[in-house]
Parts: structure tokens; sequence; C-alpha cells
């Protein structure tokens, strides 16, 4: 009688389960010897891997190696599609257009202002519009505000969400 195969074509565990223990020994001295082969071979390719990576950092500065690693997700477009939508997604709930640049100190359009006063409303933040908007953008960052409320207690009402979430700044 043959022995039990696995679906990759390797033996099933256990099938030697009648050898002597001089054999199990022989053969655990076999694949020590076949591990330590390998375990060499991953030490040589992880030194390989390191110089590749000074040597991009010494040509391409900072930043480099993210870019080589995104390039090679990039090989697979189902990937970088799936990625790309969750960061415009990801950007949209934070009311960040897309197309937009950010700086440090301009005044947000009111559309801008209306698209973070409602994910501050989702939030369950404060209704306080920032200062520096315009009133028409107070009045629209506030209205949204509310927008962002119905939304939140919609989602409280379906879902039986914890009316007190943990306090991040509690829990740290």
């Amino acid at each position: 009688m043959g022995r039990k195969k696995t679906e990759n074509g390797h033996a099933q565990p256990g099938h030697n389960s009648s050898l002597t223990d001089d054999e199990r020994r022989a053969l655990t001295l076999h694949h020590v010897r076949l591990y330590e082969a390998a375990e060499a071979i991953v030490e040589k390719a992880k030194a390989e891997r390191k110089a590749v990576a000074d040597q991009a950092k010494a040509d391409l500065g900072r930043g480099a190696m993210a870019d080589v690693k995104d390039l090679i997700v990039a090989r697979d477009e189902k990937v970088i599609k799936a990625d790309l939508e969750r960061r415009l997604r990801i950007a949209r709930w934070s009311g960040l257009p897309i197309g937009t640049q950010l700086a440090m100190f301009d005044f947000m359009p009111d559309d801008r202002a209306a698209e973070q006063g409602k994910v501050a409303g989702m939030c369950g933040e404060v209704c306080q519009p920032p200062g520096h908007l315009t009133p028409s953008g107070q009045q629209r960052w506030i209205g949204a505000w509310h927008d962002g409320q119905a939304v939140l207690a919609s989602a409280f009402a379906k879902k039986k969400l914890p009316e007190h979430p943990v306090d991040v700044d509690a829990a740290a």
C-alpha cells in the first residue's frame, strides 16, 4: 500500500509513524541540513536586498524604496485600482475634494467647508465651524453638520451602534 498524498503531492503529516527512533533521528537531521541551507540562502538574499535598498536611497534619496515598492505593487492593475479607489474614498470621506491642492493657510471654498461640516457631524463633533471661514462658508458648514448628524443618527438606528464610543484618549 502506498503513502497517502496531499493535493500538492507531499506525503501527509504522520505517515512515518512506524519509523524507529533512529530512523526519525536520521530524517530529522536530514531536514536540519536542508533547513540550514535554505536559511543561508534567505540570509544572503536579505543582505542583497538591503544592498539594493541602500544603493537606491543613495541614488534617489529618502522615499526611494517606497517608490520602488509602489511600482512593484502597481504591476498588478487590480491591486493598484483597488488602492486608488480606497484612497479616493478616504479623501472624499475626509472632505478633501479630488483635484484640490492643500495649503496651510488657504481659505476653504464653501463646498469644501460644507464637506468638512458634514464629516464633523458624522463624527459627532461639536457644531462649531472654523473661525477662518467666510460667513457663507460658516453657514454651509453648519448646515452640512446637521446633515452629518442625521446620517449618524440613521446609522445608530440601523446598525445599533454603541451610543458611547470608546474614548481613544482614555484607552491609550
